[in-house]
């Protein structure tokens, strides 16, 4: 076996001393670390060079574009950044989280990211609604998150957010953003709740501890994260993939 060779990512200036070392620190496999340090291209929005070599000037780096590598803008200070990669060594955190941060429209470390070839958005895009005080109409009781109205009237946060979303009911109950007018009762759909505001017997859903992204299954989050199916049912509550994961119990 030949004996191990340490490497550096370009972007972040981090020394690995294997690539096994990256690729775990990253959440990716060795064999992509392996690739991109041959053909000199990026994994997860990272190059890497042999820390025994002559540190390479950026062109040497295969810079096709990539969607991960469109320019993002922060929110708060409006800064710009050419990648994904760049604002997460800025902000300090993995790149996955900026992405998370991109497409569930949520923070990483209080920060809110936007594609800069896409128009400005308000801050109501990035409210995580989540965490949004709700008001039950029948009883006028307010609870400070879905999921406090969850524990306390026992219907499935899922469903109280689909029907505040929807304007319909959930278990015989009408709920509505506190932070917006109540509605009349004309605002609310006469219509059966639908089988889709039920809770799912299917999967298991799972949450990111470092983004908060919560997915409908297993297999979702392996797919979006880079993490294997087997490591995210056996790390929660643990590490797979380079994060901390935990089941989500309605």
């Amino acid at each position: 076996m030949g004996r191990k060779r340490a490497i550096i990512c370009f972007e972040t200036e981090e020394r690995f001393e294997s690539v096994t070392d990256a690729a775990n620190a990253i959440g990716a496999a060795w064999s992509l670390v392996s690739s991109a340090l041959k053909r000199h291209g990026a994994c997860r929005g990272f190059h890497f060079y042999y820390a025994d070599e002559v540190k390479p000037d950026d062109s040497v780096f295969d810079r096709k574009v990539y969607k991960n590598s469109r320019p993002i803008i922060c929110l708060e200070t409006n800064e710009r950044f050419e990648s994904q990669a760049r604002a997460a060594k800025a902000v300090g955190v993995p790149r996955e989280a900026i992405y998370a941060a991109l497409r569930g429209h949520i923070a990483t470390k209080g920060l809110h990211f936007y594609y800069a070839d896409e128009p400005k958005p308000d801050e109501e895009f990035f409210r995580n609604r989540s965490w949004t005080r709700v008001r039950c109409k029948e009883t006028g009781v307010v609870y400070e998150s879905i999921a406090q109205a969850a524990r306390e009237t026992g219907v499935s946060k899922s469903n109280i957010q689909a029907a505040a979303k929807r304007h319909g009911t959930a278990k015989g109950l009408h709920f509505y953003y506190a932070d917006e007018p109540e509605p009349d009762d004309f605002y609310y759909a006469d219509e059966p709740e639908p089988d889709d505001l039920l809770p799912s017997k299917r999967g298991i859903r799972v949450r990111c501890v470092e983004t908060g992204v919560v997915y409908k299954t297993i297999t979702q989050a392996a797919k979006e994260t880079g993490a294997s199916q087997a490591g995210i049912r056996g790390a929660a509550s643990g590490m797979a993939g380079g994060y901390r994961w935990e089941y989500v119990d309605d």
